[in-house]
């Protein structure tokens, strides 16, 4: 019983927490929220996460995140959001409360994902016990993979709960991408197709993402860019107002927050492309955004995400190996293996790798459309169907449940401002199949607004928003009660495993023990080995027992060579 109340309180704790930096964060940026009925704070939430995130980023230079740290870290969250003066507070953590319980049977989970105990926990239990190590890329492959999630979950390494609250950033991100969904919605102020367009997300993705353990760094990014790039198209080629560009600036530092989620979201700067295209005055919308906060906060954030890169692998953006200057580095691996390490995450999303197989000759298979047969085969006839049949059915049940729809779209698919914005999808959808095309390396998101924005065009008006208010209440049940049968059923599954992922510390999720031993150089600096994935094992840690290292402390700081 004390496990079920120490999971529980340190999950809302930290809600809290980060509920407060985000009020501060929008009143440093954009000017005091006086009333949290206010439009603006669809964004509080994730603004929340973002400057919890920058700021672990900036520390893990200097310090570790330890007790210590992370205590003093989210108490300032606390305290701000208890001082800090809006109206309509409470009504506004008891609507993020009320889907917070709609949600938290996901969080109830004992195996996590499978990339978790490769590099996801050890990489943030790095940063809960160091301060930042150069070359850590050397002793794996799991440090050459940088994402910002990890140094946000490593602040919420707290007492008693430890690392098992590893996870609670994911189910933040889908509470705040629903009561972003959900208040955008219904207001009055949102044209017809973006309303439709945002009930497709909140249906399709909360049947989709139900699993939290299969989240890992790819989903709660894809979560973020959707809802940022609808409201992006709402903007551009919906709303005339004069401050569109004004409106434009709320969003930068979210979209900075998901390209330092996954590096993959970097073709989504296209975008931006439109917003000065389809504006009239060029350089005076150039200038707003060039000179604003949100494009310094852009800049500073992703400056010192890629100086993390750097530190850790030699490259300014890993693995992209022209970015990398290993060959001047001795702590860094060369450009050619991240080459080599680019080239078989590409294999891997192109279906040309698994568990149990590989094929021959990779390079060429990767090349131009060789790979597209196999890709069919083992990946597009499967879980790439599975989603796609799952969207298609979601489009049918809103048509069925809302039966506001025409075949009538040519004046809006003549539309300038949505054509162009449209071609931009298509060639950011067009990047993503000819280099990655895996629906964890960004499908999700750019398949359903490829697929969502045309069906969207499809409807007409809301003539009766009291009717459509009624049949929206419906289908949210609909969804809440599926969502949490397929939690309840797997809860159920995972209380019956016999294997080493079974529930013994319910609500605490397995953690193996591995036998490790250990290495102290002359440096200081203690390195641990064990035979496959680390888990638990104190870090840094080496998933092999051979093969020679080096350590050197330069000016306090540690840097691995071979």
């Amino acid at each position: 019983m004390s496990n079920i109340i120490i999971f529980f309180l340190t999950f809302y704790i930290l809600l809290i927490s980060v509920i407060g930096y985000g009020i501060l964060f929008q009143n440093l940026c954009f000017g005091t929220i006086k009333d949290m009925r206010d439009q603006k704070v669809i964004y509080t939430g994730f603004y929340g996460l973002f400057l919890i995130t920058l700021i672990s980023l900036i520390t893990s230079l200097f310090i570790s995140h330890n007790f210590i740290h992370n205590i003093l870290l989210h108490l300032v969250g606390i305290l701000s959001f208890i001082f800090l003066k809006v109206k309509n507070k409470k009504n506004y953590l008891k609507i993020i409360f009320l889907i917070s319980l709609f949600t938290l049977s996901a969080l109830l989970i004992s195996k996590t994902h499978d990339d978790f105990s490769y590099y996801h926990f050890t990489f943030t239990k790095y940063l809960t016990e160091q301060k930042v190590i150069f070359g850590m890329g050397i002793i794996g492959h799991g440090y050459k993979l940088l994402s910002s999630l990890f140094f946000l979950n490593s602040t919420f390494y707290l007492p008693f709960i430890e690392y098992f609250s590893f996870h609670f950033s994911l189910l933040f991100f889908l509470i705040f991408f629903n009561f972003f969904l959900l208040k955008e919605i219904i207001s009055q102020s949102i044209h017809e197709v973006v309303k439709f367009l945002y009930i497709f997300a909140f249906t399709f993705f909360n049947l989709s993402f139900t699993r939290l353990a299969e989240f890992g760094t790819d989903k709660v990014g894809q979560l973020l860019i959707v809802i940022l790039i609808i409201k992006i198209f709402q903007y551009t080629c919906f709303d005339n107002n004069k401050s569109k560009i004004e409106n434009i600036l709320f969003l930068i530092p979210l979209l900075g927050f998901c390209i330092s989620l996954k590096t993959y979201f970097l073709p989504y700067i296209l975008l931006g492309l439109i917003i000065l295209l389809l504006d009239e005055k060029f350089f005076k919308s150039l200038k707003i955004i060039f000179y604003s906060k949100s494009f310094f906060i852009l800049f500073i954030s992703l400056s010192i995400y890629f100086f993390h890169h750097f530190i850790s692998t030699g490259c300014l953006i890993s693995p992209l190996s022209f970015t990398c200057f290993g060959e001047n580095l001795y702590w860094a691996d060369d450009s050619k293996s991240y080459k080599d390490l680019s080239l078989w995450l590409e294999q891997w999303a192109k279906a040309g790798a698994g568990p149990n197989f590989r094929v021959e000759n990779p390079l060429e298979y990767i090349q131009n459309l060789n790979w597209v047969p196999n890709w069919i085969e083992k990946y597009f006839i499967g879980k790439f169907l599975e989603q796609l049949e799952l969207l298609i059915a979601v489009f049918f049940i809103i048509f069925v449940l809302f039966k506001n729809f025409k075949i009538k779209i040519k004046e809006k698919i003549l539309d300038k401002k949505i054509s162009l914005f449209y071609v931009i999808i298509l060639t950011i959808f067009f990047i993503w199949f000819i280099k990655h095309p895996s629906l964890r390396y960004g499908g999700y998101s750019i398949v359903f607004l490829t697929l969502s924005i045309p069906t969207a065009l499809l409807y007409q008006k809301i003539k009766n928003k009291n009717i459509f208010r009624k049949k929206l209440k419906y289908l949210v049940i609909f969804i809440i009660v599926i969502f949490n049968l397929k939690n309840i059923n797997r809860i159920d599954k995972e209380f019956k495993r016999t294997d080493i992922y079974k529930f013994d510390n319910f609500p605490f999720f397995a953690i193996p023990e591995k036998k490790f031993i250990s290495e102290k150089f002359p440096s200081g600096l203690i390195i641990y080995r064990t035979s496959g994935h680390c888990w638990n094992t104190p870090t840094p840690c080496i998933g092999n027992l051979s093969g020679k290292i080096n350590v050197k402390n330069n000016n306090g700081y540690y840097f691995i060579y071979r």
